[in-house]
């Protein structure tokens, strides 16, 4: 069970975001053909491409928080002692944490408020309110990994490539 339990700590966001983007890239090249040779479109296609897009984009997010390639302005925390530098990540890590938790507590109350209506996709028929947990949920994806990494050690640094005579 640990090492069931620790793949999905170590792969989770890599294989799930790959499959799905590997099925958006295969549902959009499906659908440009379709219409490009019988002048019609598959009607779930867009939709559903539409709405895994979405999951990539938080499972990604979620990816490079983990293995820490997130954009960051690192001008003035390159120049701060290392001590400081950590200081500075943390509190910036607190700000952001905060900042998701505020986004996860509004999209769930509009989560709740989109159950009194009973929206749903136009061709998939999904529960619009469902296809919106995606928010939500990859926010506290992206808090959890957030802060794992304050537990975790940096990954290694890969190896600068030797010169080549």
């Amino acid at each position: 069970m640990r090492h069931v339990l620790r793949f999905v700590d170590d792969k989770f966001e890599e294989i799930l975001g790959v499959l799905a983007l590997v099925v958006v890239v295969s549902l959009i090249f499906v659908g440009v053909v379709v219409r490009l040779t019988i002048k019609s479109g598959i009607p779930w296609q867009e939709e559903l491409s539409r709405i895994l897009y979405v999951v990539v984009v938080y499972l990604g997010a979620s990816y490079g928080v983990k293995s820490r390639d997130h954009i960051r302005v690192t001008l003035v925390a390159e120049m701060l002692p290392k001590r400081a530098k950590r200081v500075l990540e943390v509190a910036t890590d607190v700000v952001w944490v905060v900042f998701n938790i505020v986004v996860v507590k509004l999209a769930m109350d509009v989560f709740h408020s989109m159950n009194r209506f009973s929206g749903r996709s136009a061709v998939l028929d999904i529960p619009l309110q469902t296809i919106f947990l995606v928010v939500p949920i990859g926010f506290v994806l992206i808090s959890i990994r957030i802060v794992q990494r304050w537990f975790r050690p940096p990954p290694p640094k890969p190896a600068a490539p030797e010169a080549q005579p």
